[in-house]
């Protein structure tokens, strides 16, 4: 069966509008609107400087004991799927 292009018309327009809106909220300048691009490159992200408090040092291994060693993991939930 011979394919008519204006069949499949609509479908491709379709399509190219959603691809020019991904690309023009991931990719252009204007961060006018709800999307704006977000940094994901884990070097970037990890050589950023942040502000700490000035007691931070001195109440680290603290807060490491209470949110992270004393904590309980459940290992059942991490391997199953969501």
């Amino acid at each position: 069966i011979d394919a008519r292009p204006w069949d499949f018309q609509a479908e491709e327009c379709a399509l190219r509008e959603s691809i020019e809106k991904f690309n023009s909220r991931r990719y252009d300048m204007n961060k006018n609107g709800d999307f704006a691009p977000v940094d994901n490159c884990l070097q970037s992200v990890l050589g950023q400087r942040v502000e700490l408090p000035e007691d931070f040092h001195y109440s680290y291994e603290m807060w490491l004991e209470r949110e992270v060693f004393s904590q309980p993991i459940q290992w059942e939930g991490l391997l199953q799927n969501p």
